[in-house]
């Protein structure tokens, strides 16, 4: 199963992929994306990319994965 991005519709194979998409994209467009997302959730794009840079392994990446998974279904 392909993941689509939930902003531009782009596909890769596994939705980690995607969430470093929707990070190394950083455009106003996926940006909001993912604080809409964040609001009910209690972050924010920047508290992810912080996170990030700052703590070792990939839970920003992991977090927002499940997210666009969970979003599959809307798009």
């Amino acid at each position: 199963m392909n993941f689509k991005c939930p902003v531009c519709k782009k596909e890769w194979n596994s939705s980690l992929q995607v969430a470093r998409h929707m990070f190394g994209t950083g455009d106003k467009p996926h940006k909001a994306w993912v604080d809409e997302q964040g609001k009910t959730q209690g972050f924010t794009f920047i508290d992810l990319m912080i996170e990030q840079a700052t703590t070792p392994g990939n839970k920003s990446y992991v977090m927002l994965a499940e997210v666009i998974e969970k979003a599959q279904d809307k798009l």
